[in-house]
């Protein structure tokens, strides 16, 4: 793993299978194009800090009738100094949705994925269901300003559900927040649901 300095400018983009955040990472070394799961849970924005780099490669996608070739960086560790989270500028569509390239290759399973998110997408999930979706995260603590760190390993479908769910409002406050310094969810207020 190679540490670098830069700037991290993430954007939220629509895809066929909801919204998802890439990421353009600028540092002394040279620009990379970022696709992590563990984007989603920020906020669009600038975030300057020091970078850890897994790995440099080439990657591609198709698009609006064009052939993206780009220089990705797989992440493996964030440590920001400052951020600025504001909407970015639209520009047209031209990113892939990493969700739909997944799916492309598990076709086969996609009847049963289906059937699961649809219920898993319920507005009162059932706590067989939450177990299910946070796994040994759950249950998750229940004291204000008490923290869960979610983590990128359980795929990108399953943190977008987790990552769903802490952002939910309740008479219309926000029960989680996420501190991107810290990389942890923060718990704002009691949550009446799953009690």
């Amino acid at each position: 793993m190679v540490q670098v300095p830069g700037t991290l400018t993430i954007k939220t983009v629509s895809g066929r299978y909801g919204d998802f955040n890439v990421a353009m990472l600028d540092t002394d070394i040279g620009q990379f194009s970022v696709r992590d799961a563990v984007l989603d849970e920020y906020n669009e924005g600038t975030y300057q800090g020091t970078f850890g780099l897994q790995r440099i490669y080439p990657g591609s996608y198709q698009t609006n009738n064009r052939f993206v070739i780009e220089t990705r960086a797989e992440l493996n560790g964030i440590w920001l100094s400052d951020y600025k989270e504001e909407a970015l500028p639209r520009d047209e569509p031209m990113e892939e949705d990493p969700l739909a390239k997944e799916r492309k290759a598990q076709q086969q399973l996609s009847e049963q994925r289906d059937v699961a998110s649809q219920a898993l997408a319920s507005p009162h999930e059932s706590q067989e269901d939450l177990v299910s979706l946070f796994g040994a995260l759950w249950p998750l603590p229940s004291h204000i300003g008490d923290i869960v760190k979610l983590t990128p390993e359980v795929g990108r479908e399953v943190m977008g559900k987790q990552l769903a769910y802490l952002k939910r409002r309740i008479n219309d406050e926000r029960v989680w927040k996420f501190e991107p310094k810290a990389q942890h969810w923060m718990r704002q207020r009691h949550d009446e649901e799953a009690s």
